[in-house]
């Protein structure tokens, strides 16, 4: 009863739309095996749809430190939910916070890349989800947001907007975290976002022989969302692939999947993510009409009427 008072209230607030995220994957529902064949058990879940990683993949080398990354059935909403432990690979004395975020590992300099393209046209209010926290020996665990965007001048990044929660003590039920979004420049719209999701708050990126944490301090979370986002996002692990031509275009596109889809709809959206038109797609390849589009930007999806294939964007010229 509680839970669906603050429900009814969260939604009358317009804080949050539990059980739905505008990160792709936001919610931990989709998973996939991942094939390793040096992995103890021939491979690892990751969560799907390409935005959210893990450092899973640590667990191949040849003194490995254990899985840091699990779905779990404790979920706040929905069937899954994702569970994070701080590990240890011993032989090297390092400490590896349990993680899952935007990262992917850089074996030779054993340091990691944070980040994903920016693709929404609107900029992010707040920055929520629910989690649960079992840290040990006073560790804390966290949640961090950063947007940025690359200076050609000055060849680094700027810092758009940065937020990063530490939280101490143990939380043994979901429990909501929300923080306004805080912009160190409110005029340049980011090109690049970041999310991490820790087990430990001492994570270091640039170094992770730097990390500091506490083995076996664990962290689940649940419905991670940004409000105040517009814009398709884009699905770096697509079904299909989708080429049109021409683009920009005036008058149609010609749509090319990479194999047939049965029920495939092409579906419109303008810059603001707002609805225009949805046209189906009989064949490998088809002509859309873009009548009455006038020029600007615009996205895509191609769906099967049940689940997103592909997403992406175009220029319409007059």
């Amino acid at each position: 009863m509680k839970k669906q008072f603050l429900t009814l209230v969260m939604v009358a607030l317009g804080l949050v739309a539990l059980g739905q995220s505008t990160l792709p994957n936001g919610t931990f529902e989709n998973w996939y095996w991942a094939y390793h064949p040096t992995h103890a058990n021939q491979g690892f879940y990751e969560p799907s749809g390409g935005f959210f990683t893990t450092l899973n993949i640590l667990d191949t080398i040849p003194t490995p430190p254990g899985l840091m990354c699990y779905p779990t059935d404790s979920a706040y909403s929905g069937d899954s939910a994702v569970r994070v432990i701080t590990k240890k690979i011993d032989i090297l004395n390092i400490l590896i916070p349990g993680l899952v975020g935007t990262i992917k590992i850089n074996w030779a300099k054993f340091n990691a890349t944070l980040g994903r393209p920016y693709i929404y046209t609107t900029k992010p209010l707040r920055f929520q989800g629910y989690h649960m926290a079992f840290p040990v020996n006073g560790d804390s665990t966290a949640v961090v947001l950063l947007l940025s965007k690359w200076s050609t001048s000055a060849h680094k990044r700027d810092t758009i907007a940065y937020n990063k929660l530490v939280y101490q003590g143990t939380i043994n039920t979901y429990t909501l975290f929300d923080t306004a979004v805080n912009y160190w420049d409110n005029l340049t719209m980011p090109d690049s976002i970041t999310v991490l999701l820790l087990a430990s708050a001492g994570f270091n990126a640039v170094d992770m022989e730097g990390c500091k944490g506490q083995v076996g301090s664990q962290a689940y979370y649940d419905d991670v969302t940004l409000t105040n986002i517009n814009g398709i996002p884009t699905l770096l692990m697509p079904d299909v692939d989708v080429k049109l031509y021409p683009n920009p275009a005036t008058d149609f596109l010609m749509v090319t999947l990479s194999k047939p889809v049965k029920n495939g709809v092409f579906e419109i959206y303008d810059a603001q993510g707002k609805f225009l038109s949805r046209q189906d797609l009989g064949t490998a390849t088809s002509r859309i009409a873009l009548q009455g589009i006038p020029s600007g930007t615009y996205y895509y999806k191609v769906t099967n009427g049940k689940s997103n294939l592909n997403t992406g964007m175009f220029l319409v010229t007059r």
